[in-house]
């Protein structure tokens, strides 16, 4: 008996250290993402985004003329481009708009609005509502950050390349933290949680598609499951009367057709059929999922059995109730589907790559949250209804965790897809070097304010997972004239780099 009691107690524990392992494995993954923070620079679009903004702050080195700017610019694109508000609103603001050695800063803040945001959300949910100790919160909060972070398909629009990051990071991160306020408002009613939700609801409107039909259809589902704390939770109804308004007036945008061309035509007949597909596509991107990122769903398996033995806890004691799990979880995978259905409507793919990699990302990401969400609802039931008994944790710790180890020992080659080893690799290699003293030496060219034509070196090597749209032989080039406009040259060209150092040693 004394034995018995002795391995109860052990028991009890084995998610404390699990926990801090968990927890400094996922700290310790930041430092190769952070380490390129000092080598990523602006590149692409976003020197045409940030033109207006720019010319404003070194003409005026004023934050309101900045802003005035950044809202011209919003016009200029709405009428012309895309009727995306917010996200042209932050594209303006790249950082490179106000200093040209202040784009190290993108990573920092798309992999801390990441972490913010979705524990922001698994707080307000597990701890606020589910009232799971912050201990076990943090290891599932450090698994599935891990997960999301180091399994994301393009780590460039994910995390280093402003521009992509910002029209679909920053939106899931919104979504993020307005779901966080929705279960605030529910525990609490307070007016202040009504009106941050009502705010990022609004921003979210003016973001991409996907993500803003993600944010209204978790809203959607939480009207429904909160409703029986109070008829209160029906003025949530508002923050999402205010994203569908922010996302009519993108959809009515001039620009849209504009770039959509002759064939951008919307009919009732196309939603249906985008419907349609949405819901082949995606269950053929849940499959695909499941079988392009084992170690990923190895870790999701991990994740599992620690909210299984979490909840195993809190269902009873708390009398947690989990209603309908099975339309919840239908409810729930509809939703990701759902996410597919603006590319079909305007006709792109995301598998033949007729879209932006920030796509792919925000998917993944939602069908991740969407196997997050199946995975705490189905187990909160099955620990409703059969309760939970201490004699199952060992062999299913042990079971779960065999299986896991045979996944990795299998398919650790699916290691080298991740964040960490991508980072690593352009790291150890010299890439990240090369790129840097390349960079910095092109910055130092377009800054010099004694050369008006500016001709500079092709850029050469490898840039993932960071990103250069290269300057071209061709002066009336479009990436060569947004350089040259952005840094006040009169014409920008590149060429060959041993013809550079030959003109430049004959100078």
């Amino acid at each position: 008996m004394k034995r018995s009691r002795m391995d109860g107690v052990k028991l009890q524990n084995i998610r404390t250290p699990l926990t801090w392992a968990a927890v400094l494995v996922f700290v310790l993954s930041l430092f190769p993402i952070l380490a390129l923070a000092g080598v990523d620079r602006a590149s692409a679009d976003d020197w045409s985004f940030g033109l207006l903004t720019h010319l404003a702050w070194v003409d005026t080195h004023s934050v309101l003329r900045v802003l005035q700017a950044a809202f011209a610019s919003v016009k200029k694109y709405y009428f012309s481009w895309q009727g995306t508000w917010f996200s042209v609103f932050l594209f303006s603001l790249q950082p490179e708009v106000f200093s040209h050695d202040a784009y190290w800063i993108v990573p920092v803040l798309m992999t801390g609005l990441l972490i913010g945001g979705v524990s922001d959300f698994l707080y307000c949910l597990l701890v606020r509502f589910l009232h799971i100790s912050r201990q076990d919160f943090l290891l599932i909060d450090a698994i599935l950050l891990l997960v999301l972070i180091q399994f994301v398909p393009y780590q460039t629009s994910a995390i280093f390349w402003y521009n992509g990051a910002a029209h679909y990071t920053v939106p899931f991160a919104l979504v993020m933290f307005a779901c966080a306020r929705f279960v605030r408002y529910a525990l609490d009613f307070r007016k202040r949680d009504l009106a941050l939700a009502s705010l990022w609801m609004t921003l979210l409107g003016g973001t991409n598609y996907l993500t803003a039909i993600f944010g209204l259809g978790l809203f959607a589902l939480f009207v429904v499951l909160f409703f029986c704390r109070g008829r209160r939770v029906l003025l949530m109804l508002i923050p999402m009367g205010l994203e569908m308004a922010g996302l009519l007036v993108s959809a009515l945008a001039p620009g849209n057709a504009v770039r959509g061309g002759s064939t951008y035509r919307i009919t009732v007949a196309g939603m249906l059929r985008a419907v349609g597909e949405a819901l082949a596509h995606g269950m053929q991107g849940a499959w695909e999922s499941f079988r392009e990122y084992p170690v990923a769903m190895a870790v999701m398996l991990v994740l599992a059995v620690f909210l299984w033995d979490i909840l195993r806890e809190k269902v009873s004691e708390l009398h947690l109730h989990f209603s309908c799990p099975g339309l919840v979880i239908l409810y729930l995978w509809g939703l990701y589907c759902a996410v597919y259905w603006p590319v079909l409507f305007v006709g792109g793919s995301v598998s033949d790559g007729s879209v932006s990699v920030g796509v792919p990302n925000t998917i993944f990401w939602t069908f991740l949250l969407a196997l997050f969400g199946s995975i705490l609802y189905g187990l909160g039931w099955i620990c409703e209804k059969s309760g939970g008994t201490e004699k199952w944790r060992l062999p299913v710790y042990a079971a779960v965790f065999f299986v896991v180890f045979l996944i990795l020992c299998i398919c650790r080659i699916d290691l080298k897809n991740s964040t960490d080893y991508v980072c690593y690799y352009y790291i150890r290699t010299g890439r990240a070097a090369v790129y840097k003293e390349q960079m910095d030496e092109l910055t130092a060219i377009l800054t010099d304010e004694s050369v008006e034509d500016a001709v500079v070196p092709f850029i050469v090597g490898e840039q993932e997972p960071l990103v250069h749209l290269p300057v071209t032989l061709d002066k009336e080039e479009w990436s060569n004239q947004k350089m040259a406009q952005f840094f006040r040259k009169k014409s920008l060209v590149a060429i060959p780099r041993d013809e550079w150092e030959a003109q430049r040693e004959i100078r």
